[in-house]
């Protein structure tokens, strides 16, 4: 089948294996990566060898017409099928215009390209779980009311973004994609960066010649998911006609409890479990200190996400993916390949988010 896809947030994490996926898939269609100019180089190393039906294109998702010239954009009308907005800017420290003009400002301009696509089949986007902020209890797939609160801007401007794509519903075929919390190739434990859960295993490591604490006591879940699993649920979802007009928290149905998640990364990676709890303030002020924070690996903006009592459904998700055998591995399954890699490259500084 031959598709023409139009792709932004290359050559991120993501990106990279949903391009290598659809290009596995389907190796006859057309792929256009829009890259930033500064990402050329690194984006050509991944697409080693170069293959005739991708091009990169330098532009720029916060600029009118996405910084490409006329005869570019023009042609990208005539031509594509399917749109994947990856692109955002995600950190936890950011300050509200630069997460504004990127998640939000972008993705407008990215609805105002796909929107000019007679031929398009499908669009795309690539949210968050956490657009629901400090909610508690069930947050439901199809939920965007505005929380009490959110933590940061990141999920601030995610929230703003998906409102928009959803004001488009009625008049372009969208999908919605809601991550948890990304791990690696639930396989081969493969990941792009140490973030997340991965502070867990950079605080652990720190710690392993000692008793090893929980941090605070919590009966919450912890909502990870493996990057395989997301490639595989959105391609499905993303071309089946049941994926249309639908929001899917794509996460495992069988999260985790935080103190689980946390015993079982202790054991694979130091050998032993946790034997006591430290107060969660006593570790909150802890953190606040910059040069702390730092030896162990755990910067304090991640704190909120190991103590967040909220339950994200997935029964959509769940539904909508029977019978097409793609599901996600317990992280029982899979922590032993996670840590396995992350000691094997513990070291590599471009990993290393902090």
């Amino acid at each position: 089948m031959n598709h023409t896809y139009f792709i932004t947030g290359y050559p991120g994490f993501i990106a990279s294996k949903l391009v290598d996926a659809l290009q596995k898939k389907y190796p006859s269609s057309t792929f256009y990566l829009l890259i930033l100019k500064h990402e050329r180089e690194l984006a050509e190393r991944k697409l080693a060898p170069q293959l005739d039906n991708v091009f990169l294109i330098e532009g720029d998702i916060t600029k009118q017409d996405l910084g490409l010239s006329s005869n570019m954009i023009v042609e990208l009308y005539e031509r594509v099928t399917h749109s994947v907005h990856l692109a955002a800017l995600y950190d936890l420290t950011i300050a509200y215009e630069p997460a504004h003009l990127c998640n939000v400002i972008g993705t407008k301009n990215v609805l105002t390209f796909v929107s000019k696509c007679p031929n398009l089949k499908r669009f795309c986007y690539f949210s968050t779980a956490y657009v629901s902020g400090d909610e508690k209890g069930l947050i439901l797939e199809n939920d965007i009311s505005m929380p009490n609160r959110f933590r940061n801007y990141y999920e601030q401007t995610k929230h703003e973004a998906e409102v928009l794509v959803r004001d488009m519903m009625d008049q372009l075929p969208i999908t919605i994609i809601r991550p948890g919390i990304i791990v690696g190739d639930s396989k081969t434990g493969e990941t792009l960066k140490f973030d997340g859960p991965y502070f867990m295993m950079q605080f652990i490591k720190r710690l392993a010649m000692f008793p090893i604490p929980y941090i605070g006591k919590t009966s919450s879940k912890i909502h990870l998911v493996p990057v395989d699993f997301i490639i595989e649920a959105s391609l499905f979802l993303m071309h089946d006609r049941i994926g249309e007009s639908k929001t899917y928290h794509v996460l495992s149905p069988d999260s985790p409890s935080i103190q689980k998640a946390y015993t079982l990364l202790c054991q694979e990676l130091s050998g032993k479990k946790p034997s006591w709890t430290l107060n969660r303030k006593v570790a909150e002020r802890c953190l606040s200190i910059s040069y702390i924070s730092k030896w162990l690996g755990v910067p304090l903006e991640t704190l909120s996400y190991f103590s967040h009592d909220a339950i994200y459904d997935t029964s959509q998700l769940v539904k909508d993916l029977e019978g097409s055998g793609i599901f996600c591995r317990t992280f029982e399954e899979y922590v032993g390949s996670m840590v396995h890699y992350y000691k094997n490259n513990a070291k590599d500084k471009n990993l290393i988010r902090y």
